[in-house]
C-alpha cells in the first residue's frame, strides 16, 4: 500500500511542477550549451586571428549565463505540493469560505422551515378520503 501511495505522490508532484521542472531542465542544457558554443567560438576566433571577437562573446557567454540562472532560480523557488499562494489570498479564501457558510446555513434554514410543516402529527389524506369527505358535504347541502 505504501508503495502505491508513494508513487501517486510522486506522480502528483510532477503533474503539479511539470511547467517548472521543464524550466530547470532547458535552464541547465541551455547553461552546458553555452559553455560549448562560447569554447567553439572562441577557438574559431584563434584560428582565424580575430582575438577581439573573444571579449564580446565571453560577455555575451555570461549574460546568457545570468539570464538561465535567474530562470533555473525563479523555476526551483516556485517547486512544491501545496497551492499555498500569499497571506492576502488567504485571507481572502477564508473570507469566501465564511461568506459560503453563511450561505449554506441559510438554504438549510430555509429547507427546515419547509419541513417544518411535515412534522404534524395530523396523517395525509388519501385521495379516497378526499372524495368521501367531498361526497358527505354533497349529502349535507341537500
Amino acid at each position: 500500500m505504501y508503495h502505491y501511495l508513494k508513487w501517486a505522490a510522486l506522480s502528483l508532484f510532477f503533474r503539479r511542477n511539470l511547467r517548472y521542472l521543464l524550466l530547470i531542465f532547458v535552464s541547465m542544457i541551455g547553461i552546458y550549451a553555452i559553455d560549448g558554443i562560447y569554447h567553439d567560438l572562441v577557438d574559431y576566433a584563434i584560428a582565424t586571428g580575430r582575438k577581439g571577437m573573444i571579449l564580446y562573446f565571453l560577455a555575451g557567454k555570461w549574460v546568457l549565463v545570468i539570464l538561465l540562472s535567474i530562470l533555473f532560480v525563479y523555476s526551483v523557488m516556485h517547486l512544491g505540493f501545496g497551492k499555498e499562494g500569499t497571506p492576502g489570498k488567504r485571507e481572502k479564501k477564508k473570507r469566501e469560505d465564511k461568506v459560503d457558510e453563511k450561505r449554506a446555513k441559510a438554504q438549510e434554514e430555509l429547507v427546515m422551515q419547509r419541513l417544518e410543516k411535515f412534522k404534524s402529527k395530523g396523517r395525509l389524506k388519501r385521495r379516497s378520503d378526499l372524495v368521501l369527505e367531498r361526497l358527505e358535504k354533497e349529502r349535507n347541502k341537500k
